[in-house]
């Protein structure tokens, strides 16, 4: 930590953290060790936040703690008393529906809903696209230079899990640009400032979006020929002829879409950025040995996840670490300073790929609420990091500064440009 950083009180910098200074958003590891040290359970405005692994690790799957995207959070009920009317109830509209999804139910609920999905998105389907997206990935590298730079993000990162998971969801190729656009105003909202009428306005108008166009999908599809995970998920069946209801797997859909498609992307890069760089001797081991992939996804997600914070909610008044939680209170589990905890990982802030013995990473959360996608997401970031390795030994970046994404809640570069380098012969 820089002197002139620590002269900075507490508050400030967390302030100036949610607030998105660019110089803390470039770089927030500095920021997540001082928490751990100084208040690793820290109130701050709206929500608590939570920076250490064990008591992250053991929120996750605290019943007490429930999914925070809810109306009865500080965070939202913060942004509400704030907002105009216009706002609230735009607010209100958007977390009526957003409150459907997997990612924001709980308990027998949930149970319900994830139960129903596991007979569609099963690990057998998982692991029959693999060839798929091998395919997916050499075609979209064939075409790219070898010698002038690209941008990398948006010449492959965005597109692969887009691909993959429109091609799951038979998902016309035509539509993936707007579907695009859609997530990512969405994963801006769910990070930003809820007290700015522009953030809100943008946020319903792709959510609504994104909903209207899904239904569409779902409507034309019905009792036709389509893809084998929507056809599950239209078909899947629980006790007593139980089905999802058509809100229920708009919504769930477009958990799908937005949790399959920004953390695939901003993985990669964040990947890239670490084994083009600082890393590079670690590059040299993959191209060696492929194999080494699998052991380095895990390894990539714990040292630079592309998701940060997740809020949670307090379903009743207790403590973490002797610090008293209110009933209601929006919970941060700050995921990636969990994950370079010192007192669980050692030396947390170098990359190893062939680190072996650590405690799990929580970069896919745990428990009831661990990720449904997170067989699909590795699966992605082998294939990439394999073909990559495979391909292009001599692959280097092609600039010295990595802008980052403006958000506190997900991290990877908004553009990542690179020279592919001479090809393996």
């Amino acid at each position: 930590m820089s002197i002139g950083t620590a002269l900075v009180p507490l508050q400030d910098e967390v302030t100036s953290f949610f607030e998105l200074d660019y110089r803390i958003v470039s770089d927030p590891y500095p920021l997540y060790a001082r928490l751990r040290n100084e208040a690793p359970v820290f109130h701050h405005t709206d929500k608590v936040l939570v920076s250490r692994y064990e008591d992250c690790r053991a929120l996750l799957s605290d019943a007490r703690v429930l999914q925070g995207l809810a109306m009865k959070g500080t965070r939202f009920r913060t942004a509400a008393e704030h907002a105009r009317e216009q706002e609230r109830v735009r607010l209100a509209e958007m977390f009526g529906f957003l409150e459907k999804r997997l990612g924001g139910t709980n308990g027998a609920y949930h149970a319900r809903l994830r139960k129903l999905a596991q007979k569609a998105f099963t690990p057998r389907m998982v692991a029959q696209m693999e060839q798929r997206i091998f395919a997916i990935a050499d075609g979209l590298i064939d075409p790219l230079s070898r010698t002038d730079p690209i941008e990398f993000i948006s010449a492959y990162s965005f597109h692969l899990p887009l691909i993959v998971i429109s091609e799951m969801l038979d998902i016309s190729v035509d539509d993936r640009e707007n579907l695009r656009g859609w997530a990512n105003s969405l994963g801006k909202f769910v990070g930003a400032d809820w007290r700015d009428p522009e953030v809100i306005a943008e946020g319903h108008d792709a959510v609504f979006k994104l909903r209207s166009y899904l239904t569409g999908v779902f409507d034309e599809r019905r009792g036709g020929p389509t893809s084998d995970l929507l056809a599950g998920l239209i078909a899947a069946e629980g006790d007593g002829g139980d089905r999802f209801t058509e809100d229920e797997l708009v919504a769930m859909i477009t958990q799908f879409v937005f949790a399959g498609h920004e953390t695939s992307t901003m993985f990669l890069g964040n990947a890239l950025v670490a084994l083009l760089g600082e890393y590079r001797e670690q590059w040299h081991m993959l191209c060696d040995d492929g194999s080494l992939a699998v052991a380095a996804v895990d390894e990539l997600l714990r040292y630079d996840s592309p998701t940060h914070n997740i809020d949670k909610l307090a379903g009743e008044t207790f403590e973490v670490a002797g610090v008293p939680i209110q009933q209601w209170d929006t919970i941060n589990l700050m995921l990636a300073s969990a994950n370079r905890d010192p007192d669980v990982y050692t030396d947390p802030d170098r990359l190893d790929i062939t680190r072996t013995g650590a405690m799990p990473h929580l970069s896919f959360g745990r428990g009831p609420h661990h990720c449904l996608g997170a067989a699909l997401a590795r699966l992605e970031a082998q294939v990439s990091l394999q073909v990559l390795s495979r391909r292009f030994p001599e692959m280097r970046l092609a600039t010295d500064t990595v802008l980052w994404r403006s958000t506190h809640m997900n991290r990877g570069p908004e553009m990542l440009p690179i020279v592919l380098g001479l090809e393996r012969s």
